[in-house]
């Protein structure tokens, strides 16, 4: 974060964009405006813009962009903010596998994640799965909030504001930041949007984001 804040626009989404519409027949070279984000090398970031002046520059890429993601050697998380506006990325939403939608189990965010989610159903039909992921910083549980929108729980991550800052800002990890509940409990929100992703058939995945809404109002 550091470094992007005393750079220009250079690489990332909007350097991408830039790229692209100089070459629009040409295929999306991702791989050069991505960036390595752990020491390992197996997790590459594409930042986002931060500029919003730039937001209809970017719009004619999602479409290719969606093709050149869905081709990518390896998993990929996309963060789309709130959708369901006019400048919410469908392509990328109907090139995906599984949709999470983040909330906190309050009312306010419930009764907001009520019309962005009817737009989302109406995006994906039934191309993907759409389930929920509940940070457990408010007064009801994630069972609650399943059953108040309608839509299956794939996870319930705790409230850490001071190891979230650690993947967010990039602060100083605590010495046991590996193994604390959070990266548990992301661990385990990848493993489950694995195995809803190699499910077939909404109706099954449903079935499934169900039994695990179930498992976690008993953690």
């Amino acid at each position: 974060m550091a470094d992007r804040m005393r750079e220009s626009a250079g690489p990332g989404l909007l350097g991408l964009a830039m790229a692209s519409e100089a070459e629009q027949d040409a295929p999306v070279p991702l791989k050069e405006y991505v960036v390595p984000i752990a020491d390992d090398g197996r997790v590459e970031l594409l930042h986002g813009v931060r500029d919003p002046r730039y937001g209809r520059q970017i719009g004619p890429l999602w479409q290719r962009l969606a093709r050149a993601l869905a081709a990518w050697d390896g998993d990929v998380i996309a963060d789309l903010g709130q959708v369901g506006g006019t400048d919410t990325p469908v392509d990328l939403l109907k090139a995906a596998d599984a949709v999470v939608m983040v909330l906190k189990p309050t009312l306010t965010q419930v009764d907001a994640a009520k019309p962005r989610l009817e737009a989302l159903k109406g995006i994906l039909g039934e191309r993907a799965m759409l389930g929920l992921c509940v940070i457990a910083d408010g007064p009801y549980n994630a069972a609650q909030v399943g059953r108040a929108l309608d839509v299956g729980v794939l996870a319930e991550l705790p409230s850490s504001a001071g190891d979230a800052r650690v993947l967010s800002d990039g602060a100083r990890p605590r010495l046991t930041f590996r193994t604390s509940v959070l990266v548990r409990s992301l661990k385990d929100l990848g493993q489950q949007l694995h195995s809803v992703v190699a499910d077939s058939g909404v109706k099954d995945v449903a079935a499934r984001s169900a039994r695990l809404a179930a498992a976690g109002a008993h953690q």
